[in-house]
């Protein structure tokens, strides 16, 4: 869109305030838009990679049960006695039963214990200790290895705390503002990630893995980065923040790499979250958030900082319209005293909405289960674990230019369908790919991941597009809430090897088809403004029947 089109749109005769042809004038990629994604880019790389730390911190360690009557030999985890004093029991808690625990006759001594002869082909004892391949894991260092359920349950309790986080922030970002999200949880993230890292005993991790995301976990990042730009615009910026946010999260695989040591890599990865302190002073309030809640002057203060910085002079139209907003900021306030309490209310006698918020929080129950699966089992498909977790990262590069490309032209509904339906079938073709083309697995695999990739952005941009500006955080989050139902689940999924090596892509390929159908059952929202309140919500449906006349 050119100057003069811009121009033109707040020309344009129009009752009441015209926000989106304001913004238009301001530009979607001025110097306030860049500075906003690199801030919003950095807080979010670091609390995605805290968010999945369990996924390298908690990963399975190769273990072998300690046998006394070798290990005083060559106590190294691959020794060569290995091969007989525990045969096709790597992994397991149970080792080849001694002779001397067999046979009142057979005598225990040292120069013949550690034997083939002293050991028995077919009974089998549990294990008394564990030995580790390598200690760096959360794993091996609180002697999980017998107890594998301790070991996911990590990541379950953790999106467990989600639940409560995404409920009460989704709340506090609508009745309090975006930046008290964007700027406070990070900062608790970070110090219950740090005393994390001092735990002294499984359980004590375990607390604080709840806490952590329980009260840390608000996120009010891509709201505002919808909110910030004109209706044109706002896919695109949305997109170029997700690529910058996906960049820095791609990091955590190369991190982990380097310090693979569980205390260490937590420590790295949650300090840097203390910086976002500093946004105090450098991010605003959302301008939609504030006209919604009546913050007229405040309102009109950052559009002008947003002129200011990108160097754009507004035009008459849209001075006037803001001078005359700012004059009528304290009389509703007054009469209104609580905005978010009342259109929560108008929203619960709402059925078009409440059956949006039931369709979306579906889809996100299945996108979240298949997100977390593929991120998780990762580490188990062929190569190099940390290059398979960065790389499934960096898909989603090439995947938000795509994003960026499709999602105005072709709409929201078909472009998500597609994505899921072709997700699906990567998943469960890489399941069946013979190990001697590993390589083909991994190129499934991704494709896959981007699919869902592209599917989720798609799915989480029309969760905010169909919700009113006074709540459209709190009903986001409430169905994000429900859908970490399928987040919960996902850290078992790798248990499901136990019965087959390729049932984990097989689930997560079936699961990925729900979304894409249940998808083509929401309003189409490409070509609507975001909606201000109840009314204009429901009107989302007419819209779209409107454009096809």
């Amino acid at each position: 869109m050119t100057a003069k089109d811009m121009k033109e749109k707040v020309e344009e005769p129009s009752e009441g305030f015209n926000l989106d042809g304001i913004l238009c004038e301001l530009g979607s990629f001025g110097k306030y838009q860049l500075l906003l994604l690199l801030l919003l880019s950095f807080r979010d790389s670091f609390l995605a990679m805290c968010n999945f730390n369990y996924v390298f911190t908690a990963a399975e360690v190769p273990y072998r049960c300690a046998v006394p009557e070798c290990d005083s030999i060559d106590p190294s985890f691959n020794a060569s006695w290995v091969e007989f004093a525990l045969p096709n029991t790597t992994n397991t808690c149970y080792r080849a039963a001694p002779y001397a625990l067999n046979s009142s006759s057979a005598r225990w001594n040292a120069s013949t214990s550690c034997s083939p002869d002293y050991f028995s082909s077919r009974d089998k004892v549990a294990c008394e200790r564990v030995v580790y391949e390598n200690y760096n894991s959360i794993a091996a260092e609180f002697d999980l290895g017998c107890e594998p359920w301790k070991r996911t349950l990590i990541g379950t309790v953790h999106n467990i705390g989600l639940i409560i986080s995404f409920i009460l922030y989704g709340f506090v970002s609508d009745r309090y503002g975006r930046k008290v999200i964007i700027v406070g949880t990070p900062i608790l993230v970070g110090i219950a990630g740090l005393v994390k890292s001092f735990s002294v005993n499984y359980w004590m991790l375990l607390a604080l893995e709840f806490i952590e995301t329980a009260f840390g976990y608000g996120n009010a990042s891509m709201v505002l980065s919808l909110e910030a730009v004109s209706q044109n615009g706002r896919v695109a910026f949305s997109c170029i923040w997700d690529i910058f946010t996906n960049i820095g999260t791609a990091f955590f695989g190369l991190i982990a790499w380097k310090v693979p040591y569980w205390r260490h890599l937590l420590r790295a990865i949650y300090a840097p979250l203390l910086v976002v302190v500093f946004y105090i002073f450098l991010i605003d309030e959302g301008v939609r958030w504030l006209l919604a809640h009546n913050k007229n002057d405040e309102a009109v203060r950052v559009l002008n900082k947003v002129a200011k910085i990108n160097n754009v002079e507004l035009s008459n139209k849209a001075k006037q319209m803001m001078k005359s907003i700012e004059q009528t900021k304290s009389e509703e306030n007054n009469n209104a005293p609580s905005c978010s309490t009342k259109h929560l209310l108008s929203v619960l006698r709402s059925r078009t909405i409440l059956l949006r918020l039931t369709l979306i929080s579906a889809c996100f129950i299945c996108l979240s289960f298949v997100y977390t699966s593929a991120i998780i089992y990762s580490t188990g498909i062929f190569g190099n674990k940390y290059l398979n977790y960065s790389a499934l990262q960096l898909v989603a590069v090439p995947t938000r230019i795509i994003t960026a490309l499709t999602l105005n032209r072709f709409g929201r509904k078909a472009p998500i369908c597609v994505a899921y339906c072709l997700a699906g079938v990567c998943f469960i073709s890489s399941a069946f790919v013979p190990s001697s083309l590993s390589w083909l697995s991994v190129v499934l695999y991704l494709v896959g991941k981007m699919c869902n990739s592209y599917g989720m952005f798609s799915l989480y941009v029309v969760s905010i597009e169909i919700f009113p500006t006074t709540v459209r955080n709190s009903l986001a989050n409430v169905a994000n809430t429900v859908g970490r139902i399928g987040a919960i689940l996902a850290p078992q999924v790798p248990l499901l090897e136990q019965y087959m090596h390729s049932l984990p892509s097989v689930v997560i390929g079936l699961v990925a088809f729900i979304p894409g159908l249940l998808a083509l059952l929401l309003p189409e929202t490409s070509r609507s403004p975001l909606p201000d309140d109840i009314q204009q919500a429901e009107k989302l449906d007419h819209t779209e029947e409107d454009a096809k006349v």
